[in-house]
């Protein structure tokens, strides 16, 4: 099974200093990106549910579901200081364990509302009408791919290699469905991704994984990478 902002006034930043590990950064990441979100509610004074990262990975392993942790949450290590909040917990589940994921998942949070859709299974918060939950599935080559392309983000989950996580990004950059706003914060995080760890990204891994999201894309990815790192306008 996998191994599953500004600081708030008058409280001591989560990050002091760089851990001593890989998996340990991840983990600290992710720590961050749940208290920034939450800062994000209180200040908010939302009513919307809070569903931590942590929350979902429990249920998910309690229930023997094969998964990743994907989205914001599971980049903010790789972001190194640019964790961000985000409004849902994305998790990508092996297709054979996707209805077992939204049973265990709908017993856990019963007020949620489950909306099916053709690549991901949405939980909704009625009280603001917002998405708190996704469950992705594996429906495109680049997505299938995740699974063979992990690290440990901590003893519970696992999350995706650096290369994969920047392929992720690229894919929902170059998605005709994805809403130009998301695209920019996409484009954000794979130039801050970029820059982060300029020198331990696998080019040619990183092209081969392109390649999966469209023929050309391995070229594609690799150009958008060198763009940001030689500072040349991006174009989506």
């Amino acid at each position: 099974m996998p191994r599953g902002a500004a600081a708030k006034p008058g409280k001591t930043p989560a990050l002091a200093s760089p851990p001593a590990d890989d998996t340990a950064r991840h983990a600290q990441g992710l720590a961050i990106s749940t208290e920034i979100t939450s800062w994000w509610h209180e200040a908010r004074g939302t009513s919307a549910m809070q569903i931590k990262p942590k929350d979902v990975i429990d249920v998910l392993n309690k229930a023997g579901v094969r998964f990743v942790l994907m989205g914001a949450h599971a980049m903010a290590g790789w972001l190194k200081g640019e964790a961000r909040a985000t409004l849902d917990v994305d998790v990508l589940i092996r297709k054979q364990h996707h209805k077992k994921a939204v049973a265990a998942i709908s017993a856990a949070f019963p007020s949620l509302i489950a909306e099916e859709n053709p690549v991901v299974t949405r939980f909704r918060d009625p009280a603001l009408d917002v998405v708190v939950i996704d469950l992705m599935k594996p429906s495109h080559d680049i997505h299938a791919a995740v699974f063979e392309n992990t690290v440990s983000g901590g003893k519970s989950h696992d999350i995706p290699s650096l290369e994969m996580a920047l392929a992720s990004k690229f894919a929902a950059m170059m998605s005709p469905n994805r809403q130009q706003p998301r695209k920019l914060t996409d484009a954000g995080d794979f130039g801050n991704m970029t820059l982060a760890n300029r020198d331990k990204i696998d080019r040619e891994k990183l092209h081969s994984l392109g390649e999966l999201v469209y023929p050309g894309g391995g070229v594609d990815i690799i150009a958008m990478m060198d763009d940001f790192l030689q500072g040349r306008p991006i174009k989506l």
